[in-house]
């Protein structure tokens, strides 16, 4: 018996199927070329209308698509082309490269743009975003036609529905969660598959790997749906308790399986988001609905502005099709499916308004703004119950075949025309856009300084590059080492120490907009910094100019690793501002004060300060008694010598929590300095230092 359910489990019936035919591969292709295409040429008749790129001078590259998601792109094509995806010190002192690739972009339709010569370019990226639709509507067909085992042409102009959907066009500039609603269809077919006992295995964990590789935030959702749609499944398909336990265990296995082997990506990331501000929020709030009725039901119709605040979710998929929802409660379907169906989309509903459903499905946290993000999954359920209503209308036409084709073509025609009209309509009027100029305005004079100012890590050079002007993901985004930082796995460690500090802000916990401060400067290894106009002190003389643009060089630049005095470990950190800039300095230095004034930076009323010359150079020269000597360099592991003149601690300017430190071979103790640096305690001498990295 064990046997023979293991049999059942693993071993599949072989079916023979005879090639197809020129005119049958034909056939197919205009099928899934139709459900491709139409989607796809509303969206380019959209971008053409509005002059997106490819087709004119805007790009999708707005908002957090500017702030985050390209200059994370072009960072990952770097790592792509130099096949090292560990770390990245273009931010936040240092980041685990593959925890933010996991979050944003490990979806491998970019790597079809990785492989291109050259920078990434804002027109690649819409682009490939557009094609993203025609694949949306693609992978609905395919389950459409799978589920009902042919193809019939309303399929098509249903998968439009699904791919012109409010998500997708609300959250364009999020394109990196699109991923999830392409392989959301496939992962529901495997499921079925899997229950009618057919080679679904393969598909479900093939696309579900996928989903969590490409985005875990998305995943998540798409894998608490899989849960409830392989309980619905089971309900409508029941066929004995056997059955039931073989497909459980498939499903089960299959699921585990594709969590497993992306352990790789899952670990670093989950590491990261539990180190972020947002890990400890905890749900912390009392029950409550968020909109009344008819702000929800309004969310249903077309041509409603994007909700990107707070507002009431996207959760459109056409009028028409949501009218077709109802028939399908007429049709002659089982009760026990009927209702299985109803009280699932009933779910759906209440998880966009109850705050309890919504926190769980957004990973047991409240999202920052973007209102339900999970509501692509709501439009593929819609349409597919809204589908089993149009066929049972069809069928109502059986023996009018000629009727029943007018009807059908101008039921599709109405949707077609809705779901299209609303797409063009939404991408001229709300969809975010810029100008490309604006994007990349900065780019050949900002390729100079990276081409001419940056390090070599093979003569194992170490500094830091930083721009005047804020940059949120400037390192990332023009290839240099650097320190401001925008990232939803940025730690609740880097996002502090940065306040403390004074550093401005663009996003609440996620984010640090890095301010030049000579001291600063000196302590993080910031060795150029790019001004747009001419400016020197007793610190800084000018190093070149790169177009526009005007480099002065840090001559009290600190290298990666220093030695500093023991006072370092006992930082006063109830401090802020210039106070606690003071603080760092004097207790690694053992120089008195260096700066006057004190204050939080705020962008309105910057408030200025004194440097004292001599006292802060006196501290540099203090902390270079000790030779420094990086003699390694690498993402992964990082040596060199120390030659300590004294007793004291190594402060090295890289994230405590991502570093592993030996001394002489022997694993040290890693040390927090300042709340946020790395550190250890160091004897007088001459040491090998080994810096380990995620």
């Amino acid at each position: 018996m064990v046997k023979s359910f293991i049999k059942d489990i693993f071993i599949f019936r072989k079916e023979k199927k005879s090639p197809l035919t020129r005119d049958e591969k034909l056939d197919l292709m205009s099928w899934y070329g139709a459900a491709f295409l139409i989607p796809f040429v509303f969206i380019i008749a959209g971008a053409i209308a509005r002059k997106i790129a490819p087709f004119g001078e805007n790009t999708l590259m707005a908002i957090d698509a500017w702030g985050q998601y390209f200059p994370m792109l072009r960072e990952m094509k770097r790592a792509f082309r130099s096949f090292d995806f560990s770390y990245s010190f273009t931010g936040a002192l240092g980041f685990d490269l593959t925890a933010q690739s996991a979050y944003y972009t490990n979806s491998p339709l970019w790597f079809l743009l990785f492989i291109l010569p050259g920078e990434l370019t804002p027109g690649q990226v819409d682009l490939m975003v557009f094609i993203r639709f025609g694949l949306a509507g693609l992978t609905f067909f395919h389950y459409l036609s799978s589920h009902y085992g042919k193809k019939e042409y309303g399929m098509v102009f249903f998968s439009c529905a699904y791919a012109l959907s409010g998500y997708t066009l609300a959250f364009i500039n999020q394109f990196m969660w699109m991923d999830a609603v392409i392989l959301l269809p496939l992962v529901m077919l495997g499921i079925e598959q899997i229950i009618k006992g057919e080679k679904g295995m393969w598909l479900y964990f093939g696309s579900l790997f996928l989903t969590i590789f490409a985005n875990f935030y998305i995943a998540f959702m798409v894998c608490f749906f899989a849960v409830l749609w392989y309980m619905l499944q089971t309900v409508c398909m029941f066929k004995g308790i056997r059955n039931m336990f073989i497909s459980a265990f498939r499903f089960g296995i299959c699921s585990l399986l594709a969590g497993i082997l992306n352990l790789p990506v899952l670990i670093p990331l989950l590491r990261a988001i539990g180190n972020t501000l947002a890990s400890d929020l905890g749900f912390g709030n009392t029950l409550r609905f968020y909109h009344s009725i008819t702000e929800m039901l309004g969310m249903l119709l077309p041509f409603r502005p994007s909700s990107l605040a707070f507002e009431a979710p996207n959760i459109y998929f056409g009028v028409v099709p949501l009218l077709f929802c109802f028939v399908a409660i007429l049709s002659k379907e089982k009760i026990i499916k009927k209702l299985s169906y109803l009280l699932l989309f009933a779910f759906m509903l209440l998880s966009f308004n109850f705050n309890l459903l919504d926190f769980i499905w957004h990973g047991f946290h409240f999202p920052n703004q973007l209102p339900g993000r999970q509501s692509f999954i709501f439009a593929f359920l819609g349409l597919v119950i809204a589908y089993s209503g149009y066929r049972y209308l069809t069928s109502l036409l059986k023996e009018e075949n000629y009727v029943r084709s007018i009807v059908s073509i101008a039921l599709c025609t109405l949707i077609c025309a809705e779901v299209g009209a609303n797409a063009i309509h939404k991408i001229c009027n709300d969809t975010k856009c810029v100008t490309i100029e604006s994007t990349l305005r900065n780019d050949g004079d900002l390729s100079v300084v990276r081409e001419n100012y940056n390090p070599d890590p093979e003569k194992n050079e170490f500094w830091r590059i930083e721009l005047s002007d804020h940059r949120y993901n400037g390192g990332q985004l023009y290839g240099y080492n650097g320190i401001s930082h925008y990232s939803s796995t940025m730690s609740g460690d880097c996002y502090n120490f940065f306040i403390k500090l004074g550093m401005s802000i663009y996003a609440r916990n996620v984010s640090s907009e890095y301010t030049p401060n000579p001291v600063l400067n000196s302590l993080f290894g910031i060795r150029y910094i790019v001004n747009s106009s001419p400016v020197t002190d007793d610190i800084c003389v000018n190093a070149g100019t790169a177009g526009k643009f005007y480099i002065q060089e840090n001559e009290a630049v600190l290298p990666l690793f220093y030695v500093a005095e023991r006072d370092a470990l006992n930082i006063d950190m109830s401090l802020s501002g210039h106070a606690f800039t003071n603080e760092i300095f004097k207790c690694i230095s053992g120089s008195d004060d260096v700066i006057w004034g004190n204050g939080i930076f705020d962008r309105d009323s910057v408030e200025g300060y004194s440097l004292y010359a001599k006292e802060f150079l006196e501290g540099i020269e203090n902390i270079r008694k000790s030779e420094c000597i990086i003699t390694d360099f690498g993402k992964k592991e990082i040596k060199g010598t120390v030659n300590s003149v004294k007793d004291g601690v190594l402060v090295i300017s890289l994230p405590a929590k991502d570093v592993k430190i030996e001394i002489d071979g022997i694993e040290a103790e890693t040390l927090t300095i300042a709340g946020y640096m790395a550190g250890a305690e160091i004897s007088e001498g001459l040491h090998e230092i080994t810096i380990k990295l995620p």
